[in-house]
């Protein structure tokens, strides 16, 4: 069951926000380098997100609905399910100017 959940995770949460938040960082002009800090961050976070997700399904349903409707944007999405990532998004948001 853990791995279908891992594989849910993957395929609905992390990929996306990874993809769409390396996407929008390399548009603004970002590092690759800084980009991929992110990345790492939200891969690095991946097991405690899963945990979390087990353990409560509703809030993940939240999560992935606010993703894909636009209703938060990829990077205050990852720092919901994944607070350890504040600092690295906050770094990227410096980089370019923007406040989290």
């Amino acid at each position: 069951m853990e791995s279908f959940i891992a594989a849910l995770v993957s395929l609905l949460i992390l990929n996306p926000i990874q993809g769409a938040i390396t996407s929008q960082l390399g548009a603004l002009g970002i590092s690759r380098d800084s980009a991929e800090k992110v990345a790492a961050c939200a891969r690095t976070a991946t097991p405690a997100i899963i945990s979390r997700v087990g353990e409560n399904p509703g809030w993940a349903a939240v999560q992935v609905v606010r993703f894909w409707t636009g209703m938060a944007s990829p990077d205050v999405v990852l720092v919901e399910i994944a607070p350890q990532c504040a600092g690295a998004v906050e770094t990227a948001k410096r980089a370019i100017g923007r406040s989290a």
